[in-house]
């Protein structure tokens, strides 16, 4: 595992300052912040599938109180890094350890604990998980959110689950959540619903390609009307892509 952050980033600093204190980790700082820094596996000197986390800071407009876990890509633009139409590999099994971890140790926190659907640089060639805390200077800063995300990290494990990627749902994906916590199931790439117009064949087969071991998609129904469902099913038909309704 390696661990890259942007210098400019408070909470990446913070995750990062106790993964390399207290358990020995070795973390990398860039100059840029990661999402605009392609193949951060270079710098990492990572080898070939070496995971590679990237702890940072996670913005809401409504500073919800947020420690989040998500994949990397662009569905269409990439204004925020990456590359257009391109995902990143994710390990959902690993990034759902990580999760279950914060769930755990944010206990009694007033903390929400949500994947975030698939958005933002960087590309990269090796499996990549953001792993975030939200949404202000008071929670990017606090040491004991920053221990805590780390140990999460750290202790993070492959528990036996179910593979999906997700489409569907809000940009915190609630529901998909509940099913990491509560029914065995990992998430990968997450396409929300107002990603609906930006999917096309090629790019679920991109979600599905760079999600480690995916099985097919879970479809959150109550997001889409019944020709949005039908164009859905449609496409990954077309792609021979396994999927269900939720």
């Amino acid at each position: 595992m390696k661990v890259v952050f942007g210098n400019d980033d408070v909470a990446g600093k913070n995750i990062s300052y106790f993964l390399e204190k207290n358990f020995a980790v070795d973390v990398i700082g860039l100059k840029e912040h990661p999402i605009y820094h392609d193949y951060p596996e270079k710098d990492a000197n990572a080898r070939k599938g070496e995971l590679i986390i990237v702890p940072s800071q996670h913005k809401s407009l409504k500073s919800i109180r947020s420690l989040t876990v998500h994949a990397a890509g662009n569905f269409d633009t990439n204004d925020y890094g990456g590359a257009k139409n391109k995902m990143t590999p994710f390990d959902a099994k690993y990034a759902r350890g990580v999760l279950l971890n914060i769930d755990k140790y944010a206990k009694g926190l007033n903390f929400e604990v949500t994947y975030e659907a698939t958005h933002h640089g960087p590309y990269s060639e090796n499996p990549l998980v953001f792993v975030e805390i939200g949404s202000s200077d008071l929670e990017y800063g606090d040491r004991e959110i920053g221990y805590m995300m780390a140990r999460s990290i750290y202790e993070s494990f492959d528990e036996d689950a179910e593979i999906y990627c997700g489409v569907g749902g809000l940009h915190y994906s609630s529901k998909f959540t509940k099913m990491a916590l509560n029914e065995g199931v990992a998430l990968g790439h997450i396409a929300s619903k107002y990603r609906f117009a930006s999917l096309t064949p090629d790019s679920l087969s991109e979600m599905y390609q760079k999600t480690i071991d995916s099985q097919g998609f879970l479809i959150e129904s109550k997001s889409f009307d019944s020709l949005q469902r039908n164009s859905l099913k449609k496409m990954l038909e077309s792609r021979s892509l396994n999927y269900r309704f939720i």
